[in-house]
């Protein structure tokens, strides 16, 4: 069964989800917070008091992402860029570009 919850940060709403798994273990997964994990369950009040925080770290972190880097490719290196990164688990070619040229 999974849990749909929402919590208010600054009059905004985020939205956060509990399922819990076979091994007694609970799927928490926030987008905002950047969290898609298993926790203990005994983990997961702290964890939701915590979170305004968490999301307001990412909010801080992703501020500070402000310069752009562009260049061009063919429609066809594009694609294969693309297949790269899903084939690699990314959910984005910017993800998958920034941690190859960084790494």
């Amino acid at each position: 069964m999974k849990t749909k919850a929402n919590i208010t940060i600054k009059n905004k709403i985020y939205s956060y989800a509990l399922e819990k798994n076979k091994d007694g273990t609970i799927h928490f997964t926030s987008k905002d917070a950047k969290i898609d994990q298993n926790f203990l369950a005994e983990d997961i009040p702290e964890l939701i008091l915590d979170l305004p925080n968490l999301i307001i770290a990412e909010q801080k972190y992703n501020a500070k992402k402000g310069e752009v880097i562009r260049f061009r490719v063919s429609a066809e290196d594009k694609k294969k860029i693309e297949q790269k990164a899903i084939k690699k688990g990314y959910d984005s070619v910017s993800k998958y570009l920034k941690d190859i040229a960084l790494t």
